[in-house]
């Protein structure tokens, strides 16, 4: 990685405007994939406090997809996922998610600037990418692709550009892209602090305090780091809240032992719940927060942009590749759009329940035993991606699982980020490998292996057979290798022939 350095300005494919996690994962998967990047950013350094903290294990699977495991994990805290509580803190409701991942944990906690750096310092493994540390001021869009500007100096070209510039996008706002408004706005204090004395953890969970009146949230971080968010502001104006004196107050009114902290971040956010009716105009693509906001209330903001990365950049790979038309990047909006949209309405819901009286209803619901441990053992349902680039069967469009299948590795290893076919309990055919060797496809067969049990359970209703997509979403299902494999040619070979139009 070169830095604070721009090349030849004709010399790059993918320009990526703003250096948080989303653009730094971005920037990551291009250069993975020897792409000429150019990362642009106005801050040359990560915001010392944390923002996002809640990572599942999907998205631990993507920063191990661009091999930055190692560094990652001993920076996350497992967690027990979501809780909601009354006042009291009994626990009213608990969900996890269904498939850990091969992890420890389905559910992790982290600090948003090691992220950061992990992510930024990855970056540094590649020669072909160059972060830059200008205010992009404009940018012109031709058929020949992006420049853009810094104030009046013409910073560089390139093919595309990948907008990760956050909720108040310079980039979408000159484009004047629309937005479907989900009407639900938040104003939440956000409290970061740390233990003068670390004390045991009496929780592991992100839990969520019941109240119509005065709801609150509150975490367990990384070591002796704390989070807190009061939503509610006591009527309060922005600058008062935020003064260290009222935070303190704040803080000991929930009971937290302010003389045991030193209190590192106080700010009120505004949250909205938003999508961009456009994620792509010509070549211009919007990503994470840009394209969309998230309500905090499931952990699902950082989430969203980080899945945004693995769904277009396969599919960009494959049109600067000339291997598709670039009408394939439509695809990125259909599939991604409705999975966003559930989550966020998915997020609301959890809002409106923990911040209006709606939380009574659990509180009577917990007292009927049958419905209590419904609902102290929810698992959170598994989304499918929208429409788009797909085959048949009842797996497609869902996340095909990981096992670890050793020490050191995970089964995502084996699949390598490329189209593959996945035998699930049959064992290796020399004519089909050949068949897939024909095709391009990896072969990867899980037969009688132990770890390959928590694989046959998922699959056992589904197919013995499934055709992965580089993002890791399954693209057919079925019990014939052949039937499958007759459609992804036809399916290729069918985008393969489409006329390239620029949309």
């Amino acid at each position: 990685m070169q830095e604070d350095k721009v090349n030849d300005y004709k010399a790059y494919d993918i320009i990526v405007c703003g250096l948080g996690p989303v653009g730094l994962l971005t920037c990551n998967t291009l250069g993975l994939r020897g792409y000429q990047v150019l990362g642009v950013d106005r801050f040359e350094k990560a915001f010392s406090f944390p923002r996002a903290i809640h990572m599942d294990e999907e998205i631990v699977r993507i920063v191990q997809s661009v091999g930055l495991l190692d560094e990652l994990l001993p920076q996350l805290k497992p967690s027990g996922g979501l809780e909601l509580t009354d006042e009291k803190f009994n626990v009213l409701f608990r969900a996890k998610s269904v498939f850990p991942g091969g992890f420890s944990s389905d559910h992790f906690l982290f600090l948003q600037p090691e992220l950061e750096t992990i992510l930024r310092n990855g970056c540094k493994r590649f020669p072909n990418v160059n972060l830059v540390y200008k205010d992009i001021t404009d940018f012109e869009q031709s058929n020949d692709g992006i420049t853009v500007f810094s104030n009046t100096e013409r910073l560089a070209s390139a093919k595309y550009m990948i907008a990760c510039d956050g909720a108040n996008s310079f980039t979408r706002n000159k484009l004047g892209i629309n937005r479907e408004d989900l009407r639900f706005d938040k104003d939440i204090l956000k409290i970061d602090a740390l233990e003068v004395v670390p004390t045991p953890d009496q929780y592991n969970t992100v839990q969520k305090i019941c109240s119509h009146k005065k709801p609150w949230v509150r975490m367990n971080g990384i070591s002796n780091h704390k989070r807190w968010e009061l939503n509610y502001t006591n009527g309060l104006s922005k600058e008062e809240i935020q003064k260290p004196e009222k935070i303190k107050q704040l803080l000991s009114e929930i009971g937290a032992d302010t003389g045991n902290l030193q209190i590192q971040h106080g700010v009120l956010y505004s949250v909205k719940s938003v999508l961009a009716k456009e994620w792509q105009r010509g070549n211009i693509i919007l990503a994470g927060d840009a394209a969309h906001t998230t309500p905090p209330y499931t952990g699902q903001g950082m989430a969203a942009g980080f899945r945004d990365v693995m769904n277009f950049t396969w599919k960009l790979d494959a049109v600067l590749q000339k291997q598709w038309p670039d009408s394939i990047l439509k695809t990125y909006q259909t599939e991604r759009y409705p999975h966003v949209k559930f989550n966020i309405r998915l997020a609301i819901l959890v809002g409106w329940i923990f911040t209006t009286r709606l939380w009574m209803v659990l509180k009577v619901l917990s007292k009927i035993p049958l419905i209590k441990g419904w609902l102290l053992n929810f698992h959170l349902p598994k989304n499918p991606l929208g429409n788009g680039f797909w085959g048949t069967g009842k797996a497609k469009r869902y996340l095909f699982p990981q096992v670890k299948i050793d020490p050191n590795r995970y089964s995502d290893m084996l699949l390598s980020n490329e189209w593959t076919l996945v035998s699930i309990g049959k064992s290796r055919a020399p004519h089909i490998a050949g068949l897939c060797e024909k095709l391009k496809l990896k072969y990867v067969v899980f037969d009688t292996e132990p770890y390959a049990e928590e694989l046959r359970k998922w699959a056992e209703r589904k197919a013995y057979y499934f055709i992965v997509r580089p993002d890791l979403y399954v693209f057919s299902s079925g019990n014939s290798a052949e039937k499958l494999c007759r459609e992804f040619q036809l399916k290729m070979k069918n985008i393969s022939s489409a006329p390239t139009k620029k949309i």
